[in-house]
């Protein structure tokens, strides 16, 4: 078990019983879980200690629950509920046996180049009813990206999702106050400030396609800021300077 992580000593959550840690944020774990009364199997979204104690990011794990459920597509993670008790706040979700696409980068690309085509088709199909729902993801990246060797493909993570702009604010710009996102992946407008749209997802999904074709991402910077700087100003290497079978 992770380190100040809230759990009984029987690795009992409610009535789930934590199987396997998947992956550790800053703020919160993914297990894999069995629900001890019907022995299925999911995922739990559940938040780490510090995080727990913020009522600020027991909010945030409601509304990213809110906003997946009310998405209906095959290639966006289904959730199924969200508990907050007085030990723990958590989310069930379909568990989806694949790895995120940046594991797979750093394990075997060519995994990913076979079946592209399809990869970003279900990609794009998935951002697509997000928008349609009136949506914006704002953090699309490798990291938030599953695909099995079935090439099922999942959009996952809406801790950072907004409504998308609209009426006057649509009109008449707007200024964002933060930056929100992955600068690694983050649209130039965002940078700027400017309101986030349907585009600004479609740019980080581009910079996440760069990443799969190539290995690596279009962007990198010497400090945080210097990589901000760099989707403004900088136009991008073309793919085929780091993979010679790219067009």
């Amino acid at each position: 078990m992770a380190e100040g992580y809230i759990v009984s000593e029987e690795h009992l959550i409610d009535n789930y019983r934590l199987v396997n840690c998947l992956a550790t944020g800053s703020c919160s774990q993914i297990w894999e879980v069995n629900d001890q009364e019907t022995g299925e199997r999911f995922a739990m979204k559940l938040l780490l200690e510090e995080a727990f104690k913020q009522a600020e990011m027991k909010a945030t794990l409601k509304r990213e629950y809110k906003i997946a459920a009310g998405l209906d597509h095959p290639n966006i993670i289904q959730v199924f509920g969200h508990v907050q008790t007085k030990k723990h706040a958590y989310m069930i979700m379909e568990h989806f046996g694949g790895p995120n696409l940046k594991q797979i980068i750093r394990g075997d690309i060519l995994v990913i180049h076979m079946r592209l085509r399809k990869l970003v088709e279900c990609l794009l199909m998935g951002l697509s009813h997000v928008h349609e729902k009136g949506w914006l993801h704002r953090d699309v990246k490798p990291d938030n990206i599953m695909m099995t060797k079935a090439t099922d493909v999942r959009l996952i993570d809406f801790s950072l999702s907004s409504k998308a702009p609209s009426g006057l604010s649509k009109m008449l710009g707007g200024k964002s106050k933060t930056i929100q996102g992955t600068r690694t992946y983050i649209a130039p407008e965002i940078v700027r400030r400017k309101l986030p749209s349907a585009q600004s997802d479609l740019y980080s999904f581009g910079v996440s396609l760069y990443e799969c074709l190539t290995g690596r991402p279009p962007f990198m910077g010497s400090s945080p800021n210097d990589l901000l700087i760099k989707h403004i100003q900088e136009p991008p290497a073309i793919p085929s300077a780091f993979n010679e079978n790219v067009c």
